[in-house]
C-alpha cells in the first residue's frame, strides 16, 4: 500500500498552474478519480486562498525545484495533509520533509481551561483543535508509520495563519498554553511574518534530489496501525500509543479540558462522541483512560458488552493487576454516589438499556418503584460523563442508545451536551469508500441502493462462492502474519458443548461444517472462551457472531450472510424464522436490527474482508457489483 497525494509538482511548476488559473480545475478532477463523492466548498476555498501563499514564498525562497504534494495521505487513514514540501536537508543531503496546515482564520484566541483554540468565525464548532496541535500530530503518524521517514529523514511541520497577524497568534503560542512538541520541528507564521517563513524555509530545505525523494516518500512501505487489543495495556498502564488526529484529538482535548473546568467548578457537562465504525471511538476512550488516570483524575471504563469488557481487563491486568478494576460496565451505577468519579467513559453507547434492572422485574425494583433510566444513572455518576456511539450499531431488542436520548435526559436533568462527530476513518485501509459503500449495500444511512464496486489500493474485498473457499483464503493470511475471523449471522441454532468442552459444529453450509465460537468464561482444551475469540490464535476455529465481533477488530474479515437476509428482485427481504436470536427475531425493528448486524460484521476488517451468503442470488449480488471472486 503506497501513499497518495491528489497533485505532485514542483513549487514552480505549481506556480505556473496558479498563474494560468487551472488549479482548482486540476485538483477536482484529481479528487473525482482518487476519491469521489462530493467535495465541500469550503474545502475548495483552501485551495484557491492559501496554497498560493505557501507556493509564492517558495519561490521567492529561491525553492521553485522543490517538491509540493498536495493533499497526501497515508494509507492508514483518511486524513490529507494539506501540503507535503520534500527536498533535502541543507549541507547534508539525506531526505528533509515540511508538513503545512494552512488556517484562513483571521482572529483566535485560547480556550480557558483547555489546550484547544477558538476561531470566530470559522466553520464548525468551538472549540477547535490548536493547529500547532494539528499539525504536530501529523508529524508524528508520518514518522510512526512511515520507517523510511524515521529511519533517514527530517520532518519538519509549520502551521500557515495566512490570514491572521502575529500579535493575535501570540495569544496562542504553543509554550503559553502548554503543548506538548518540540519548538525545533515545528513553527507557526501569520500574514507579517513572511520573511520569517522564508527564512524558516530556506532552513530546512533545499532543492537537490527534491523529484528523487518525493517518490521515496509516495512509494515508501507503511506499517499497518495495531488493532487496540495489541496494546491496550500499554496505552492504559504506561503512554500515549495510538496517533490522535483532527476530531479524534478534539475530542480527546474536549474532555480534558472539560475535566479541568469541572475543578474549578463550572457547570456539569455531557460530551458525546459519534463516530462510525473505525473512527477511533474506543481508542480515544482508551487513551483518555490512561492519560487521565496517570493524572490522577478519577476515570472508569463502561461498555454494555461482556466480551468487549473482559477482553480489556484480560489485557491491562498482563501489566498492572490493578487496572482491570478501570473497566466496568453500564449496569454497574444503579447505586452509584452522584459525581463520585472525574470521568465515566461509556464505550460502545449505543448497547445502552432502558434501564439497568432485569426485564424479569419490570424494569423497576421490588417494592413497585419504577427504575431510573440508565443513562440517567450513567450521567448521574461522573462530574463528565463521556458517550462514545454509533447509531447504526444497533443491533438487540432493548438497545435503546442514541443522540437524542442522552441529549434528552441530560436536558431534563439541567445537564449541558457538547457533540463532537468523527469524520476520518481508521480501520478497512483508512478507507471511507468501503464503509460507505457497505451502507449502500444494506440501504443504510443512504437513499441509494447497491452501488458498484470500485477496487482500492488500500483495502482487499473479494466474494467466495463456497465459506471453505473464504476460510482456505483467510488461513492462508494467517501464515502471512496476518490476523482474520470469520463472523456469521445468528441463523443456526447454538448448542451447549460436549461433557468434554469439544463443541458442535453448528453451522452446516452444504459439507462445510463449523462451531460456534465458545460460551465458556475460561479455555477449555485449547478453546479460548468467547471473550478471547477475536484475539486469541485459537479462535480462527470457530465461527463468531455479532456479540463476538461488535468492538473487536482484526486485519481480514470473513462475513457469512445467513437466510435472515437475502436479496430478491424488490430488493433486501428479512426473515424472522431464519433467525435464531430470539432477542432479535422478536423485536419491531427486525429488519433494521439484522441490517446492522452484518454492516458490523463486515466493517471489522483492517486491510481486507470476504463476503458470502449461503443464498445463491444474494452471493451473486455481490459478484455482479464487481466484487472480486476468489478463485476455488
Amino acid at each position: 500500500m503506497a501513499s497518495r497525494c491528489l497533485y505532485q509538482a514542483t513549487a514552480g511548476e505549481l506556480a505556473n498552474v496558479i498563474s494560468e488559473d487551472r488549479l482548482i480545475r486540476e485538483l477536482r478532477r484529481s479528487f473525482d478519480e482518487l476519491i469521489g463523492g462530493k467535495l465541500d466548498h469550503r474545502e475548495v476555498e483552501s485551495w484557491r486562498n492559501s496554497i498560493p501563499t505557501v507556493v509564492n514564498l517558495l519561490v521567492e525562497a529561491d525553492l521553485a525545484d522543490v517538491q509540493v504534494l498536495v493533499e497526501f495521505k497515508i494509507p492508514i487513514t483518511d486524513v490529507r495533509m494539506d501540503l507535503v514540501l520534500v527536498g533535502s536537508y541543507p549541507g547534508e543531503g539525506r531526505m528533509s520533509v515540511v508538513v503545512v496546515e494552512n488556517k484562513q482564520w483571521e482572529w483566535v484566541r485560547p480556550d480557558p481551561g483547555s489546550e484547544m483554540v477558538h476561531a470566530p468565525g470559522a466553520p464548525n464548532s468551538n472549540p477547535r483543535l490548536h493547529p500547532v496541535r494539528q499539525v504536530w500530530d501529523y508529524r508524528q503518524v508520518l514518522i510512526d508509520y512511515v520507517p523510511l521517514l524515521k529511519q533517514s529523514a527530517e520532518v519538519f511541520c509549520i502551521v500557515n495563519m495566512h490570514n491572521a497577524t502575529g500579535e493575535t497568534l501570540t495569544t496562542i503560542r504553543p509554550s503559553a498554553m502548554g503543548l506538548q512538541c518540540d519548538p525545533a520541528y515545528v513553527r507557526m507564521y501569520g500574514k507579517d511574518h513572511q520573511e520569517q517563513f522564508k527564512r524558516a524555509l530556506r532552513t530546512v530545505l533545499a532543492p537537490e534530489k527534491a523529484t528523487h525523494y518525493a517518490q521515496e516518500l509516495l512509494e515508501a512501505p507503511v506499517l499497518p496501525t495495531e488493532g487496540l487489543m495489541a496494546v491496550v495495556s500499554e496505552s492504559v498502564c504506561r503512554r500515549s500509543v495510538f496517533p490522535l488526529l483532527d476530531e479524534q484529538r478534539e475530542a480527546y482535548d474536549y474532555v480534558r479540558g472539560a475535566v479541568a473546568r469541572s475543578k474549578q467548578g463550572a457547570p456539569k457537562e455531557a460530551i458525546v462522541i459519534v463516530g462510525g465504525p473505525g473512527t477511533g471511538k474506543s481508542v480515544i476512550a482508551v487513551e483518555l483512560l490512561g492519560a487521565l488516570n496517570r493524572q490522577g483524575v478519577r476515570a472508569v471504563h463502561a461498555t454494555g458488552s461482556k466480551s468487549f469488557t473482559q477482553t480489556l481487563r484480560d489485557n491491562v491486568q498482563k501489566v498492572d493487576q490493578r487496572a482491570r478494576r478501570s473497566f466496568s460496565y453500564f449496569n454497574s451505577y444503579t447505586h452509584a454516589t452522584p459525581n463520585n468519579l472525574d470521568v465515566l467513559l461509556c464505550d460502545e453507547a449505543h448497547r445502552l438499556r432502558e434501564t439497568s434492572h432485569k426485564r424479569n422485574t419490570n424494569n423497576g425494583y421490588d417494592d413497585g418503584r419504577q427504575a431510573p433510566p440508565q443513562v440517567q444513572e450513567l450521567i448521574n455518576a461522573a462530574h463528565v460523563p463521556v458517550f462514545l456511539l454509533d447509531e447504526h450499531q444497533l443491533v438487540r431488542r432493548g438497545e435503546v442508545g442514541s443522540i437524542e436520548l442522552i441529549r434528552d435526559t441530560a436536558t431534563a436533568m439541567g445537564v449541558k451536551v457538547h457533540q463532537i462527530d468523527l469524520r476520518h476513518q481508521f480501520r478497512c485501509g483508512g478507507c471511507p469508500e468501503y464503509v460507505t459503500w457497505i451502507e449502500q449495500l444494506l440501504g443504510l444511512g443512504s437513499e441509494q441502493g447497491p452501488q458498484r464496486w470500485l477496487p482500492l489500493d488500500t483495502f482487499e474485498l473479494y466474494v467466495a462462492r463456497t465459506p471453505a473457499v473464504m476460510e482456505n483464503f483467510l488461513r492462508t493470511k494467517l501464515t502471512q502474519g496476518h490476523t482474520a475471523r470469520i463472523a456469521a449471522g445468528f441463523c443456526w441454532p447454538w448448542s451447549e458443548p460436549q461433557r468434554d468442552g469439544a463443541l458442535i459444529n453448528d453451522i452446516k453450509i452444504d459439507d462445510w461444517h463449523r462451531p460456534w465460537n465458545s460460551k465458556a468464561d475460561r479455555t477449555v482444551n485449547g478453546i479460548p472462551p468467547s471473550s478471547l475469540w477475536a484475539s486469541a490464535p485459537a479462535g480462527f476455529n470457530q465461527i463468531g457472531c455479532i456479540y463476538t465481533a461488535q468492538g473487536f477488530e482484526y486485519d481480514y474479515a470473513g462475513v457469512i450472510f445467513g437466510k435472515d437476509l437475502t436479496w430478491t428482485e424488490q430488493g433486501w427481504k428479512a426473515d424472522r424464522k431464519a433467525n435464531e436470536d430470539t432477542m432479535v427475531n422478536r423485536a419491531p425493528r427486525f429488519d433494521q436490527l439484522v441490517r446492522n448486524t452484518y454492516r458490523v460484521l463486515a466493517t471489522r476488517g483492517m486491510r481486507g474482508a470476504v463476503l458470502y451468503s449461503e443464498d445463491l442470488t444474494t452471493n451473486r449480488l455481490f459478484a455482479r457489483l464487481g466484487v472480486p471472486v476468489l478463485p476455488e
